[in-house]
C-alpha cells in the first residue's frame, strides 16, 4: 500500500498533447455525467448510460476509494479546450482550462481468483479518434510495473467494440477470445512485467 498517493507520479500526468490524466475527485461528477449520458458512449451497453448527476456520483465514488486504497486507480481524463470546446470544463483549479472528456486507466480486478489490473476508457464521442485511448492506454501500462509489479493488464471488452480491441492490441495485447466463464465479454491480456524489465 502506497502511504502517500497525492505524492505519486502517476496521480496527475501531463500527455504530450497537453492530455491530463489525475486523480479522480467528487467534484468530477458533472463531468462523468456530460459524458457518461451520452446513450453514444455506451454504443455496446446502452443500459449502462448515465440517467442522473446522482448516478454519476455514485458510479464514481469506487474509483475515488481505489485510490485512496491503492494510490492508483482509472484516472480523470481532461483535454485542451479545443478539442472539445462544448464540454464540462475540469473541476479542479489546476485542470488549468482543460475539459472532462472521460475516465481512463487501470485498477485492481481478479478473473477466476487472479489479480489483473483492469483497463477503463470510456471518453466523449467528440473527444474520441484522436489518438485519446492510446495514449491512456500507453500511461496505463507504463504505470502498471510501478503499481503492481508482475501483474497482467486485461482489456475487457465486448466482442463487437473493434475500436478498443484495435487499440489494444497495436498497444502489444493478446486477444485470448471470451472471457472464461462469459459469453460476451472479450479479453485481451498485456502480460505484466517486472520492474527492471
Amino acid at each position: 500500500m502506497i502511504t502517500e498517493p497525492m505524492a505519486a507520479p502517476w496521480s496527475r500526468v501531463v500527455t504530450r498533447d497537453g492530455v491530463l490524466l489525475r486523480r479522480p475527485a467528487e467534484a468530477d461528477a458533472h463531468g462523468v455525467l456530460a459524458v457518461h449520458g451520452d446513450p453514444a458512449v455506451y454504443a455496446y451497453d446502452p443500459h449502462e448510460t448515465h440517467p442522473d448527476l446522482e448516478h454519476s456520483a455514485r458510479f464514481l465514488a469506487p474509483m475515488i476509494g481505489h485510490w485512496a486504497m491503492h494510490g492508483f486507480g482509472y484516472w480523470s481524463v481532461l483535454v485542451p479546450r479545443p478539442r472539445w470546446p462544448g464540454g464540462v470544463p475540469g473541476a479542479e483549479a489546476a485542470d488549468e482550462g482543460r475539459i472532462f472528456a472521460g475516465l481512463g486507466g487501470i485498477q485492481s480486478h481478479s478473473l477466476r481468483g487472479v489479480p489483473v489490473l483492469n483497463v477503463y476508457l470510456r471518453f466523449a464521442v467528440p473527444a474520441q479518434g484522436r489518438g485519446l485511448a492510446r495514449a491512456v492506454l500507453e500511461q496505463a501500462l507504463a504505470t502498471a510495473p510501478l503499481v503492481a509489479p508482475g501483474v497482467d493488464v486485461v482489456v475487457r471488452t465486448r466482442p463487437a467494440n473493434a475500436v478498443t480491441r484495435h487499440v489494444a492490441e497495436r498497444a502489444g495485447f493478446v486477444d485470448e477470445g471470451l472471457e472464461p466463464g462469459t459469453a460476451d465479454m472479450q479479453l485481451l491480456r498485456h502480460r505484466g512485467v517486472l520492474l527492471g524489465e
